[in-house]
């Protein structure tokens, strides 16, 4: 189980982290003892116990496959820390949500929940949290078979765990990544660097006492080893992973290790072992619903079928397998777009928000001959237009705008991050109360600084006519330039 950083308190700190020693040993008396006191606390209008308690709780319920037994608790405590400006807990509830998701093959609206935790995280600067969501969208990557783009975000989420290792070793995370990195290593071909990320992988889960990691750093050593053609290694490594599993209760990796088994049994010429292995994998996949498992087992047990002769059953599994792909590829489909629709060209072919922020752009050089103020409406027209937006509204700094006695926490948080800040919940704004009396403070926006040079000079704020937007990684690169546009005016 692994406890989360506590947001509320170093008392809550404690005692998640001593339920959490429980959880390896009494999972189920750890399970009721934070049941309990997520309820109790969410009962007294505790919310970040509640909720940090619920994440908890989550974090131990998921590896054993009971993750879903959470939603309604979950989604009742994302309501609450909306309701209450709790950002770093609405953020949790996000990428609790994701994962679970993921599991079930609900590739779309597990992006949407890490893209949502991911900017809540950081506008809140809870960075464990950000990264999981990294990583969690890399992840969505691998599920569509784009190895090289989901690597380069595993990465990313790498670098940003650099950057906060001053803070302690999170062992958790390291693991989760490390093997993660590995994955998109395996899949592009680089075997060794697969293995050496494995391998650290494993070292942190042994170092952290993550046992749910050290069972899957086995299972990808032993897939590594497959692919060496080292039998005797894959034959260990996969052992270990399938008894670590099965003994701490974790389906969803079982389920993992038993399709490498089946691989190894037909390498050794075993071919009834092959079909109970892939037997005992879909089994556990469709125990715990998890679509994406249950396809490849359908697949890999009509084949097995087929070379045993028996069409009937081969083709029932074919027919299953294609089902489920067909499912999951519905439920991947994207939502359909928050922009606006664009407007139509000269010939009729509509214009896409990137071309009218490219016609934008060339047209610096105009917007620099009107006046001020003219130049100001003509972008602030341009940008809503361009984003689907309610309102353009930038506030300078000092008179008229944001000021160090009425809105120091926001400025200060404007200027340690630098870059823009996707709000997709405008309850949820850290500087919540600072910033409640300003126009657009109850709606959906992305914040973007803005300097004179080197120094703050006010902030940009793209505001939705919704007080909840979900604003894509897209929209947030098409505000920093918009930005660019407005620092000159």
């Amino acid at each position: 189980m692994h406890t989360p950083p506590s947001t509320a308190s170093d008392a809550l700190a404690e005692l998640l982290g001593r339920l959490a020693r429980v959880g390896g040993r009494h999972p189920a008396l750890a399970d009721r003892l934070l049941a309990r006191l997520s309820a109790n606390a969410l009962a007294a209008g505790d919310t970040t116990t509640g909720v940090d308690a619920l994440y908890a709780r989550f974090g131990l319920l998921e590896p054993r496959g009971r993750a879903q037994e959470l939603l309604p608790a979950l989604e009742q405590a994302g309501a609450l820390a909306a309701a209450g400006h709790f950002p770093v807990q609405a953020a949790r509830v996000c990428e609790a949500l994701g994962r679970i998701a993921y599991q079930q093959g609900e590739y779309q609206l597990a992006s949407e929940q890490w893209s949502r935790a991911l900017d809540l995280a950081e506008v809140s600067g809870h960075l464990p949290t950000a990264i999981a969501a990294r990583i969690g969208l890399g992840q969505i990557h691998y599920a569509q078979a784009d190895w090289a783009r989901g690597l380069r975000q595993m990465r990313d989420a790498a670098e940003h765990l650099a950057a906060s290792a001053k803070d302690g070793d999170d062992s958790y995370l390291s693991a989760k990544l490390a093997l993660n990195i590995g994955v998109g290593s395996f899949e592009t071909g680089d075997l060794p660097a697969a293995e050496r990320h494995f391998s650290h992988g494993l070292a942190a889960a042994r170092r952290g006492g993550h046992r749910v990691f050290e069972a899957e750093a086995h299972w990808h050593l032993a897939r590594a080893a497959l692919a060496r053609q080292r039998m005797d290694w894959a034959v260990a490594d996969c052992r270990l992973a399938l008894d670590i599993a099965a003994r701490q209760g974790y389906p969803w990796l079982e389920a993992a290790a038993s399709r490498t088994w089946t691989e190894i049994a037909l390498a050794r010429g075993d071919n009834a072992g092959a079909v109970r292995s892939t037997r005992h994998g879909l089994a556990l996949a469709q125990r715990i619903q998890a679509r994406a498992q249950a396809r490849q087992a359908h697949r890999q047990l009509a084949q097995l079928l087929q070379a045993e002769g028996d069409a009937a059953g081969a083709l029932d599994h074919l027919w299953q397998h294609l089902a489920l792909q067909s499912e999951i590829e519905r439920l991947s489909l994207p939502a359909r777009t928050t922009l606006a629709a664009p407007p139509t060209g000269d010939a009729g072919a509509p214009l896409t928000p990137e071309e009218l922020l490219l016609h934008l752009s060339s047209q610096r050089q105009r917007l620099a001959t009107l006046l001020p103020t003219e130049a100001l409406a003509e972008l602030k027209a341009a940008s809503a237009r361009i984003l689907g937006l309610d309102s353009v509204i930038r506030w300078p700094l000092g008179p008229g705008g944001l000021s160090t006695e009425q809105q120091p926490r926001y400025l200060d948080l404007l200027t340690r991050h630098g870059a823009p800040l996707a709000l997709p919940d405008a309850a949820l704004h850290p500087c919540h109360a600072e910033l409640a009396g300003l126009p657009g403070a109850a709606q959906a926006r992305i914040e973007v600084p803005l300097y004179d040079g080197p120094q703050l000079a006010g902030a940009l704020w793209l505001v939705d006519a919704r007080a909840t937007r979900a604003w894509t990684r897209q929209e947030l690169l098409m505000a920093s330039q918009l930005a660019l546009l407005f620092d000159r005016t």
